[in-house]
């Protein structure tokens, strides 16, 4: 089976016009029927017929099976692509979460140095869910996520480094700032500044929010941490962010929630089943997992 008619035809598929697909490979449109007869010849199935009173092409359901499987043959074949360019390299590409990033890159990065590691390595800045959807694509190598919830991913290998809490986080001049712990319902009232999509945060503040049957208000939301932070302080609205986030250095406080049953940021390590390891990336793995046993022991 030819590489290159798979491609025809899932553009064939997409666009469900000849014409339009040979321009796209800038090809001619003979060179676009044979694909898709060689293709049917040789799984001996109808794959498209024409609809000729609508003017149109019809995916039969053969067809509609090929389209799943071209489509995953093809992403394989760039991810393969990927990993055997990335092989001939001397760097690794290395996904953190800027959250993330900021509490533990700078002592991190002090293990690889001493490992001589550092100017191996190629740091990608992104939440949690564009790294994640990276990983997959083959455009890093390895990535420490946040998820609230185990990372469940059989085209992935995951291991769980550190499991942190959720906090409520407000300015000091706020009435809730000498509170202990709260409970999510009690901010019934309250307006929110929240981190965006591209981060893991929304999913557990949604969580919450349906366990305690409330539909929270929420003002604002971006990608800029220090830009919440400073709305914050300035009391335009409260956060809801994992622990690690917060610093004495922001003068915001940070208070833990009393809810029985309430989502984890869990911070894990993230690279590609299929992906073999070069003994860069061997070595980083290890230097990651010796230095986040030093912050479970700290923290305990």
């Amino acid at each position: 089976m030819n590489t290159r008619d798979i491609e025809y035809y899932v553009q064939i598929v997409k666009q469900k016009n000849f014409t339009k697909v040979a321009k796209y490979f800038q090809v001619s449109q003979p060179t676009i029927t044979y694909a898709l007869k060689r293709l049917e010849k040789e799984l001996d199935a109808v794959l498209i017929t024409r609809d000729r009173s609508h003017h149109e092409l019809v995916i039969t359901p053969a067809g509609k099976q090929l389209f799943i499987h071209a489509q995953s043959i093809l992403q394989e074949i760039k991810m393969a692509k990927a990993e055997i360019t990335q092989l001939q390299k001397k760097k690794l590409r290395f996904g953190m979460p800027p959250i993330i990033g900021n509490e533990y890159f700078p002592k991190l990065s002090s293990y690889f140095i001493k490992s001589q590691l550092m100017d191996q390595i190629e740091i990608t800045d992104g939440g949690s869910r564009d790294l994640y959807g990276m990983i997959h694509q083959g455009r890093i190598d390895l990535a420490i996520l946040g998820s609230t919830q185990p990372i469940i991913d059989q085209k992935l290998e995951i291991e769980l480094l550190l499991d942190k809490r959720f906090m409520i986080v407000v300015a000091p001049t706020h009435p809730f700032a000498d509170r202990q712990t709260i409970s999510f319902s009690d901010l019934i009232a309250e307006q929110f500044v929240l981190l965006n999509e591209h981060y893991v945060h929304p999913a557990a503040f949604k969580k919450l929010a349906k366990q305690a049957h409330i539909e929270p208000k929420v003002v604002y939301q971006s990608n800029d941490l220090a830009i919440l932070k400073s709305m914050i302080r300035e009391n335009i609205g409260i956060g809801f962010l994992t622990e690690i986030a917060i610093h004495p250095e922001d003068h915001l406080v940070s208070i833990p929630l009393s809810d029985q049953l309430q989502p984890h940021f869990l911070i894990s390590l993230a690279k590609r089943t299929q992906q073999i390891p070069t003994p860069l990336q061997e070595n980083v793995v290890e230097v990651i997992q010796q230095f986040m046993k030093t912050q479970k022991k700290n923290k305990s």
